[in-house]
C-alpha cells in the first residue's frame, strides 16, 4: 500500500509545484526568465514519479517490511547533512550564495565518506558551476555576501 501510495504522493506534489512555476515569467530561448528553470525542474519531476507510480502499480504486492533500524553511523550521517543543511541556511544571508553553498557540499561530501580534497574540489566546482547558472544565465539574484 505504502508502495504505491508514495509514487502517487510525489506526483501531486510534482503537479502543483508545476502549476505554480508556470506563474513565474518563463522568458525566451536566448535569455531565460525566472521560471525557466522550476518549469524544467517540474516536468523531470513528473516524468520520474509517473515511472515510479507506473512500476509501482505493476509490481506484484507484498507484504510491508519491518521498519528497518539505522546504525549509528546512519543516523549520524543523517544527523550531520540536516545540520549542514540548517547552518546553510542559516549563513547564506552573512556569508553569501557561493561560500555558503562551498561550505555545504563539502562538509556533506567529507562526512558521506569522502576526502577533505575531493570534497572541497567538488564544493568549489558546484558551487561555482551553481552560481554560474543562476546568477549568470539565468539571472536569479543570490546572496553574494562581503565580498
Amino acid at each position: 500500500m505504502l508502495a504505491r501510495a508514495v509514487p502517487l504522493v510525489l506526483l501531486a506534489a510534482a503537479g502543483v509545484y508545476l502549476i505554480l512555476a508556470l506563474r513565474l515569467p518563463f522568458g525566451a530561448a536566448a535569455r531565460p526568465g525566472a521560471g525557466f528553470y522550476p518549469v524544467i525542474v517540474a516536468v523531470f519531476a513528473i516524468f520520474v514519479a509517473l515511472a515510479a507510480t507506473a512500476s509501482a502499480f505493476r509490481a506484484t504486492p507484498r507484504a510491508e517490511p519491518d521498519a528497518v533500524e539505522l546504525d549509528a553511523a546512519a543516523r549520524r550521517r543523517v544527523v550531520i547533512s540536516v545540520a549542514a543543511l540548517a547552518a546553510f541556511c542559516l549563513v547564506l544571508p552573512w556569508i553569501g550564495y557561493p561560500a555558503a553553498a562551498c561550505a555545504f557540499v563539502a562538509v556533506v561530501l567529507r562526512y558521506l565518506g569522502g576526502r577533505w580534497t575531493t570534497a572541497l574540489l567538488a564544493g568549489v566546482l558546484s558551487s561555482a558551476g551553481s552560481y554560474g547558472l543562476f546568477a549568470g544565465l539565468l539571472d536569479v539574484p543570490l546572496p553574494r555576501g562581503p565580498w
